[in-house]
């Protein structure tokens, strides 16, 4: 089930609004593969085994990887709307199970706050696709490691002039 409920239809690029950018923001935070992780499913449109594969990830890593994404800017006290969220990336995992699907009609059932937890889950990852445009614009995320940060090429530079002024001390 890696499409779900609604159709992929979005509203016009335009001008991020407040909410687009405060959900910018809240991707940003997120840690560097968190966001390669998201993009590549969001805008590049891949399955979690494309993922998986392209990134060399076991499946249920990329799950855990884009429920933090679809949860950034979302309220931590709204149970419904966490669950939801999770049910939401579950559902697209191919590893899901028919038992978890059933699992899944259950809660969807017990409560009618579950149904629209879970049909806003599903708005709020089509509000998702302005902000991930932002955020992967300059396609970095589409190298097979996440791209190099300033913290770790020093860290790499660091260790190549030890490694010459002990080398330089020996010789």
């Amino acid at each position: 089930m890696t499409r779900l409920l609604l159709p992929l239809e979005h509203r016009p690029q335009h001008a991020l609004d407040p909410s687009d950018d405060a959900l910018l923001s809240s991707l940003r935070q997120l840690p560097r593969r968190v966001q390669q992780v998201f993009l590549l499913g969001r805008l590049d449109q891949l399955d979690f085994a494309g993922i998986a594969a392209r990134l060399d990830l076991p499946l249920q890593t990329v799950e855990r990887h884009m429920n933090q994404a679809l949860q950034a800017a979302r309220p931590r006290d709204d149970a419904p709307a966490s669950q939801a969220g999770q049910w939401y990336v579950r559902l697209q995992n191919p590893d899901v199970t028919a038992c978890e699907r059933i699992d899944f009609r259950r809660w969807l059932d017990a409560a009618p706050e579950h149904l629209q937890a879970f049909h806003q889950t599903e708005l709020h990852w089509r509000g998702l696709l302005a902000p991930a445009r932002l955020l992967g614009r300059d396609g970095w995320y589409q190298q097979g490691r996440a791209a190099l940060t300033v913290g770790g090429c020093s860290v790499a530079i660091g260790l190549g002039v030890a490694a010459l002024l002990a080398l330089g001390f020996w010789a």
